[in-house]
């Protein structure tokens, strides 16, 4: 929407009132909320648009001048998109994760953690307070086999 206002306003003004910096705009904001596809098609999409208002409806320039500006506001613009959209997801990615940094002190028996305070709680509560980790339980085919092995081998025969 935004690239199409700015588009009809370059088209308005003419060859002398040139906005091609406002092409950064709908570029960027393409790449930040809709990923780099969208911001690597406006970067074309935009310049080539001014290209025919250049050719169709301004005053006869020559061609070369034409495509030479426009093949320069496309790179520049796929550079902008590429590093806005880069950035969008650094930030997600920084948003979901969250780092345990140090040396853990646990138990080698109940595999509970020391924390700060010197108290010990369990490693899925000392985890799920310092980070946006959830856990759920289940046994391992090993743990299985070691702690109810028996009633597996029932379970089979019956």
């Amino acid at each position: 929407m935004l690239a199409v206002l700015i588009f009809s306003l370059d088209c308005v003004t003419g060859q002398h009132i040139q906005f091609p910096i406002t092409f950064v705009l709908p570029v960027t904001l393409a790449a930040w909320f809709h990923r780099r596809r969208w911001a690597l098609a406006l970067a074309v999409l935009l310049p080539v648009g001014r290209i025919a208002i250049a050719v169709f409806l301004d005053q006869p320039s020559p061609l070369r001048y034409i495509l030479i500006n426009a093949l320069i506001r496309i790179c520049v613009l796929i550079v902008i998109g590429y590093l806005v959209s880069s950035a969008r997801q650094t930030s997600e990615l920084a948003r979901e994760v969250k780092t345990l940094r140090g040396l853990l002190p646990i138990c080698s028996f109940c595999k509970k953690i020391r924390d700060e305070r010197q108290q010990w709680q369990s490693l899925e509560a000392y985890v799920s307070r310092r980070s946006e980790a959830s856990f759920s339980h289940g046994l391992c085919p090993e743990c299985a086999e070691k702690h109810y092995g028996e009633y597996l081998d029932e379970a089979e025969d019956g």
